[in-house]
């Protein structure tokens, strides 16, 4: 009988460990802006895999009524989050949220894309630029050959661009590209 209920009280330990614990999902402060220009509060549900990937593709927004919706962006303009502001727009034919790390005469976008390799999905960013008086088209920054197409972006900042030609190499990253950027748009042109 000892037997039977040790192998029983085993039983249900095992069981009992190994079930998965639920956890609560994680929303921050945020808001959404409509198709019709109007500003909701509320806050964004975070990725739950840890893949801000998935941030620039769909969101999850609770209003104040603690509605949950699911947006994505060809449905609202775009969302702020923690000091940012995400647009919708169209990329590779795809509607998807690009993040603004500097807004003026020349901005400057973030998106961030996974991609699946034998098997082992990596994300990688993508940086993109908007001149003011363009074809309001995307321009993609490409990482080889970063140091000319900014000196040829800020030209008309002669300052900044010799800044750009001393260094000897441009980390492609968007700490760095958004201070240059920045520091562009906040500044008149020198000759």
């Amino acid at each position: 009988m000892k037997q039977l209920f040790f192998i029983l009280f085993i039983i249900n330990s095992f069981c009992a460990f190994s079930q998965t614990k639920k956890t609560p999902d994680v929303f921050e402060e945020a808001y959404i802006i409509t198709l019709k220009g109007d500003t909701i509060r509320g806050h964004i549900k975070l990725p739950k895999s840890k893949k801000i990937s998935e941030l620039y593709q769909k969101i999850s927004f609770r209003d104040k009524t603690n509605k949950i919706r699911l947006y994505t962006p060809d449905k609202i303009n775009g969302y702020g989050y923690k000091n940012y502001y995400y647009i919708g727009a169209f990329h590779n034919n795809k509607p998807c949220f690009f993040k603004v790390l500097s807004k003026g005469k020349v901005s400057l976008f973030e998106i961030i894309f996974e991609e699946m390799e034998d098997g082992v999905a990596t994300e990688f960013a993508e940086f993109c630029v908007m001149e003011e008086k363009g074809d309001g088209q995307f321009k993609v920054l490409e990482t080889k050959g970063v140091k000319k197409q900014l000196k040829d972006i800020f030209k008309s900042n002669k300052t900044l661009a010799q800044k750009i030609n001393e260094q000897k190499e441009i980390t492609f990253n968007s700490e760095t590209l958004e201070s240059y950027f920045n520091e562009f748009n906040q500044t008149t042109p020198s000759n």
